[in-house]
C-alpha cells in the first residue's frame, strides 16, 4: 500500500509545475499563539506551510510520503528537516513540538501520535474537507463536527466549518494542549 501511495503522489508531483505556494491562512492568522520551537507539518507537500514557519523562525519537521515534494521542498529551502514516510506506519517523537500542523490531510488514527508529539501548552492547527455532496469518501473525509469531537481535552481557541466556494466543506481548528 505505502509503495502505491508514493508512486500516485509522486506522479502527481513530477507532473504538476505550479503548486499552491501561499500558506493556509488558517496557520498565518494563529502561528503566532505557539512559542517558538520546533514545529512539524504533517503531509507537507511540497512545504508551502513548511516554508512560512522557516521563514517565522521555527524549527520545521517536514513529513510526506513523496520524496519528489520534499525533494522540491529542500531545493527551496535546506534548513527544514524533511522525513520521508508512510503516515500509516511512522511515529512521531512524544513531547518534542511547540506547533503541529496538518492541513488538507486526515488519517483519524494520527490524532492520539499528533496530541503525545506536542509539548504542554502546544499549538495544534489542523483543516481538512469534511464529508459533503462532492466528497463522500467516509475513510479521508470528516463527519460534522467530528474534528471538534476529537480535540474536547485541548482548550479549542478557534473552531469552525464552512462551505467553501468549491461546493466543498472544510473543518478548521485551532487548539492548545493543557496537559
Amino acid at each position: 500500500m505505502a509503495d502505491r501511495d508514493r508512486e500516485k503522489w509522486n506522479k502527481k508531483y513530477r507532473e504538476i509545475s505550479h503548486f499552491d505556494e501561499e500558506p493556509s491562512k488558517l496557520l498565518v492568522d494563529f502561528y503566532h499563539l505557539a512559542k517558538k520551537g520546533n514545529a512539524l507539518d504533517i503531509a507537507c507537500g511540497t512545504g508551502r506551510n513548511s516554508l512560512f514557519l522557516a521563514d517565522k523562525s521555527f524549527d520545521v519537521d517536514a513529513i510526506d510520503i513523496s520524496d519528489i515534494a520534499l525533494e522540491k521542498l529542500k531545493n527551496k529551502n535546506s534548513s527544514i528537516n524533511t522525513i520521508v514516510a508512510d503516515l500509516d506506519e511512522y511515529s512521531f517523537e512524544e513531547n518534542k513540538y511547540e506547533l503541529v500542523v496538518n492541513v488538507n490531510f486526515l488519517n483519524r488514527n494520527l490524532i492520539p501520535s499528533i496530541k503525545e508529539a506536542l509539548k504542554k501548552d502546544g499549538i495544534v492547527i489542523f483543516e481538512t474537507f469534511v464529508l459533503s455532496e462532492k466528497r463522500k469518501n467516509k475513510s479521508y473525509y470528516l463527519r460534522p463536527n467530528e474534528l471538534l469531537r476529537l480535540f474536547l481535552d485541548f482548550h479549542i481557541i478557534y473552531y469552525e466549518e464552512k462551505n467553501l466556494p468549491t461546493e466543498e466543506k472544510k473543518a478548521y481548528l485551532v487548539a492548545r494542549k493543557v496537559c
